[in-house]
């Protein structure tokens, strides 16, 4: 009984090794010719040989989705208060975002869907990436335009609640010319990890083509936009980066109004310094909307310009984080003669305290006071905001 069960378990193995289902017919045949094996037992191995066929097959026909890939299903969810010193404003709750987001990959391929159903329903993420190098990664579809350290940190990872105001005005979001995009677009990207010494990359490089449109849109012109990053970590503890972006969005210029398709431009420096507890980021960032050329006699074009400072330390280590920021905006710098004219004094300048505690990894509370000080003239907009968040 255990030299026929020995038989039969080396026989599963040839059978399983073998590639081809004629092979393996030739193989049972002279088994049962032998009389090594029975009509049934050999019956009985060609089934079981192709079900597991049948499963291979149907594998190759789907991202694989097993337990030895990663694959998430999950989310997180932000709800803010916020008290503000105007009286006209009451102060209120809401649901800030409420994210949920799909995402695997393999050792060359990823993917991942991110939707935002906070107010309406609205697709953020939508991308498919092929990573074939370290030196080279290939993503098309939704994704964070690679433009600036504070707009391609996710949300819940933010030590603030709020961006900088200079992020939020010219990098696809709140105040920018486009609208609220989220910071993302759509388009193709290349990206990589360059000079490897001593298991660290020293470069990372981000080049990407876009519509220039934003996010669930199509493009409005024939022109495709352009923006690059590139990040230098010359020692383990800092980073320093710039950005660029060069591209067109379309909306109403001159007298009478029409449709044409206006330059937005965009440079960008940063640093980022963590040392134990201690951290350090900041960055300037500087825009031009519009082009710099009469339209009927009207100039349309309008320089932008602004930067931050941001200090973190953690009093306990990952659990209670004192944040400091100094954020300053200008959204009119007004350094040609010829630029439409506006307001000199329009500038606004934010100094944020506030702290991060930190219950676990997944569960934070953040609490900001937002002291603004205008260049002209004063407005009563202080706020004071706390920020509870849950990620699963």
């Amino acid at each position: 009984m255990k030299t026929k069960h020995f038989i039969l378990s080396a026989i599963t193995l040839i059978i399983t090794t073998f590639s081809f289902a004629q092979n393996t017919d030739d193989v049972l045949n002279l088994l049962i010719k032998r009389g090594l094996i029975k009509q049934s037992e050999a019956d009985s191995l060609k089934a079981g040989r192709a079900i597991k066929q049948k499963n291979v097959n149907e594998d190759q026909e789907l991202f694989p989705l097993n337990g030895n890939t990663p694959f998430r299903v999950g989310g997180y969810i932000q709800t803010r208060f916020q008290s503000f010193q105007q009286t006209t404003m009451p102060s209120e709750f809401d649901i800030r975002r409420a994210r949920l987001i799909v995402d695997g990959n393999t050792s060359t391929w990823e993917y991942r869907l991110n939707a935002d159903f906070a107010s309406s329903p609205k697709l953020i993420d939508a991308y498919v990436g092929f990573k074939p190098y370290d030196f080279l990664k290939i993503t098309v579809g939704q994704f964070y335009i690679p433009f600036s350290l504070e707009n391609v940190t996710a949300d819940r990872e933010l030590s603030t609640i709020d961006r900088s105001q200079v992020v939020t005005a010219l990098a696809s979001r709140d105040k920018d010319v486009i609208g609220n995009q989220n910071g993302r677009d759509i388009g193709i990207q290349l990206s990589g990890n360059l000079l490897k010494i001593n298991e660290r990359y020293l470069v990372n490089y981000y080049l990407g083509l876009f519509n220039g449109s934003g996010i669930n849109t199509v493009d409005n012109n024939q022109s495709k936009d352009i923006s690059g990053r590139l990040v230098f970590h010359p020692f383990k503890i800092i980073d320093i980066g710039g950005s660029y972006y060069n591209g067109f969005d379309q909306w109403s210029s001159g007298t009478p109004a029409k449709l044409i398709n206006q330059n937005r431009i965009r440079y960008g420096g940063e640093i980022l310094l963590k040392y134990k507890a201690f951290s350090l980021q900041s960055e300037y960032i500087q825009g031009q909307d519009g082009n710099i050329v009469e339209i009927n006699k009207t100039n349309t074009s309008l320089n932008r310009a602004g930067w931050y400072a941001q200090a973190g330390y953690f009093v306990f280590p990952k659990k209670l984080q004192i944040i400091a920021k100094y954020d300053t905006y200008d959204p009119n710098t007004l350094n040609n003669e010829n630029l439409v004219k506006g307001s000199t004094t329009d500038a606004t300048t934010y100094y944020v305290l506030g702290f991060n505690y930190f219950f676990n990894a997944w569960t934070k509370l953040q609490i900001n006071y937002s002291y603004r000080v205008e260049q002209g003239t004063q407005i009563k907009n202080d706020v004071l905001s706390a920020q509870f968040q849950i990620i699963f």
